[in-house]
């Protein structure tokens, strides 16, 4: 009787034995999958970095050139149609020689037009000394038609020109902000740039004006 026991228990063993071993068997299938997990991973984050660097320059946003200190892009743009002027302003005439004040306006800008006539005094005080004023409509196609009158009734006389494709607009005011003024004085540098305009700042404006005229080029 103890040697049949003694049997089953064998038996039982073996049993045992054999159902680990099928367990074990059945592991390689799992660990095959551990081992190719990091090449997966790896193909996933080097397709996520690809598309990254693709989307770089959409996903970037615009930075502005008006930075005090910069030099400005020598940009050409044409004079708005029945404006003060005619023909194309050429910026690289004035760069580097002469104090230039630029202003971005539209004409749906009501502070703009309060703005515009008192560079337009300022204008006739210093063009002898060599001050240049230019005023940038940010008005697309649909509304440039508009910015002739405005300006023919708000008397000015410096050039007036006209940005539709927003090719200068996108470098140097790319929130498109109006009214927004950058000086530049005889280096060809940007020393100040204003956004917005209220009443109280003519006295301000007059000032900065003044001495951005008396600027030296060699200063």
């Amino acid at each position: 009787m103890a040697r049949a026991g003694q049997e089953r228990n064998l038996v039982s063993r073996a049993d045992y034995l054999q159902a680990d071993s099928s367990h074990l068997n059945s592991r390689p299938l799992l660990s095959s999958m551990d081992l190719r997990m990091p090449r997966i991973l790896s193909t996933l984050a080097s397709a996520l970095l690809i598309t990254l660097v693709a989307w770089a320059p959409v996903l970037t946003p615009a930075t502005a050139e008006a930075r005090v200190g910069a030099r400005p892009p020598a940009f050409t743009l044409p004079a708005i149609p029945g404006g003060p002027v005619s023909g194309d302003f050429e910026m690289e005439d004035h760069l580097g020689t002469d104090p230039i004040v630029i202003i971005f306006w539209a004409t749906w800008c009501e502070p703009c037009k309060q703005q515009m006539p008192i560079y337009e005094r300022l204008y006739q005080r210093y063009h002898e000394r060599g001050l240049q004023v230019v005023a940038v409509a940010m008005d697309g196609p649909e509304t440039v038609s508009r910015t002739g009158p405005i300006v023919n009734r708000l008397g000015l006389s410096y050039p007036v020109v006209s940005d539709v494709d927003t090719a200068v607009s996108s470098r140097l005011n790319p929130r498109r902000a109006a009214p927004f003024t950058i000086f530049i004085d005889r280096r060809g540098r940007i020393v100040h740039e204003r956004e917005g305009f209220t009443l109280a700042e003519r006295d301000d404006i007059a000032r900065a004006v003044a001495a951005l005229v008396r600027t030296r080029s060699a200063d």
